[in-house]
């Protein structure tokens, strides 16, 4: 990956960390320090004195852009680098009309040497960085400035350092403003891959226990964290003067970001069992005539309901059936899975919002084609629809590998260990159907799956058993 990647990536880890610590809408990190005299030395690398701010990545850039505009956010970007403490404040009216801010946090990375940054934390509520918030942030603030200083004291290393047959390359310059793709990839189709050698195979393991490790890490840092303010804090009243203890209201939210936390190791640990299941061919399905209809609205009402509450107002979730719809055979618990897996990525792709889809209708003989056999006809076909961000072509190759998270510019490199889709077409596999994927950059997605319909009963469960 090249240094401008490399960067990126890293600043984006950072932000989505602070983000997720804290339950705010969303975090920036801005590498740059506009005053000389807290400046890091290792920024005159990197970012001229003249460039002020140079944004990395967490939120979109176009964002960041626009909130540095405003000079209630840089008075207190600056105030922040100064003190080198976390500052807050409720957005003005100005701020609060144009971007829809309740209020916003400026936090300083800072190393002994000077300061390299400030994560820039904002969420339509006005109160969302009260002093529990805070105190989160300075906890985590050293260990994040620690790693972001080592990153680029490497790359200036490696840029003073050229390989003897080089010529002396110029200082490392950083476009931050867009992820690179991702590199490799599945070869054109119908082309065998060459074996991965030792030392990729050792690379692969090395990223993916890097990969779990921070997504462990994030949730129990919350976890721990928040569960440290209601030990040390407690409820108000309970042997405590005034106003020491913390607000009903506020303890609920603490709470509700704790079961949030515990829901994503739950899933994460699930994810991961169902992949060594599906490697030792241990994947039981309990198959029997479902009722396709009723489980697509039940699957989309439980994300609607979740994102309503996170995004109220934000998406639009449609069910759309042509006609009735006979029975599927199949696994009723392994299909939600595959419609929540599905209208999860719909939700995460598309950051803008808008309307999802789910569409059902029986696959006729005329849609199977000419050639196809009489049991291809027999099948229910299930799409999930968005009008997001889209993927674009040379990355759909790779969607259903296991461990790919793809890159987007505008929305980053998105959170997850990247085993969502792949579990999701082992399972429709397994339970005897195909899924496939449309999309163009910047015009959505759509996923379609099949089943079989449980009027071919036979040889349903003949493939299911």
């Amino acid at each position: 990956m090249t240094a401008d990647g490399d960067v990126q990536v890293l600043a984006w880890r950072v932000a989505q960390r602070a983000r997720e610590l804290v339950d705010c809408q969303a975090a920036g990190l801005l590498l740059g320090c506009p005053d000389e005299s807290v400046r890091h030395p290792l920024l005159d690398l990197f970012v001229p004195v003249s460039a002020g701010y140079v944004g990395c990545y967490g939120c979109s850039q176009e964002t960041l852009r626009a909130l540095l505009r405003y000079e209630q956010v840089r008075a207190l970007l600056d105030i922040a680098a100064q003190s080198g403490r976390v500052h807050w404040c409720e957005a003005g009216p100005a701020l609060r009309h144009a971007l829809a801010i309740g209020s916003v946090a400026a936090a300083p990375l800072e190393r002994p040497a000077g300061v390299l940054g400030s994560l820039l934390l904002f969420d339509e509520r006005p109160t969302a960085f009260a002093a529990g918030e805070s105190r989160l942030l300075t906890a985590l603030l050293s260990r994040l400035a620690r790693e972001l200083e080592q990153h680029l004291r490497r790359l200036s290393q490696s840029a003073r350092s050229p390989a003897p047959s080089e010529e002396l390359p110029a200082r490392p310059r950083l476009a931050l403003a867009r992820l690179p793709s991702g590199e490799g990839g599945a070869g054109p189709a119908g082309r065998r891959l060459c074996p991965a050698s030792p030392s990729e195979l050792d690379q692969l393991k090395y990223e993916f226990i890097s990969m779990v490790s921070h997504e462990l890490r994030t949730p129990l840092t919350a976890i721990k964290g928040y569960a440290s303010l209601l030990q040390a804090y407690g409820p108000a009243g309970q042997g405590r003067k005034g106003g020491d203890g913390l607000p009903e209201e506020l303890q609920r939210h603490y709470l509700e970001v704790i079961m949030e936390q515990v829901s994503h190791l739950e899933a994460l640990a699930g994810d991961l069992l169902d992949v060594s299941r599906i490697h030792a061919n241990h994947l039981a399905l309990r198959c029997a005539p479902l009722d396709i209809a009723t489980l697509c609205r039940r699957s989309v009402e439980l994300i609607r309901q979740r994102v309503e509450r996170e995004t109220p107002g934000k998406y639009a979730f449609r069910c759309r059936f042509g006609e009735p719809l006979p029975p599927v055979w199949a696994d009723a618990d392994r299909v939600q899975q595959v419609l929540t897996n599905l209208l999860e990525n719909a939700v995460k792709y598309s950051p803008a919002g808008g309307v999802i889809s789910l569409e059902a209708s029986v696959l006729r003989d005329q849609q199977a084609g000419a050639g196809a056999s009489a049991s291809a006809s027999a099948m229910m076909q299930i799409s999930v629809c968005d009008q997001g961000i889209g993927i674009a072509p040379e990355q759909q190759a790779r969607l259903f590998r296991p461990f790919s998270r793809l890159e987007q510019p505008g929305s980053g490199c998105m959170p997850g260990v990247g085993l969502g889709l792949y579990i999701t077409r082992r399972l429709v596999e397994a339970m005897g159907g195909r899924i496939q994927l449309r999309s163009r950059a910047g015009e959505g997605t759509r996923v379609t799956f099949t089943l079989p319909l449980a009027t071919a009963l036979p040889e349903a469960a003949g493939r299911a058993g």
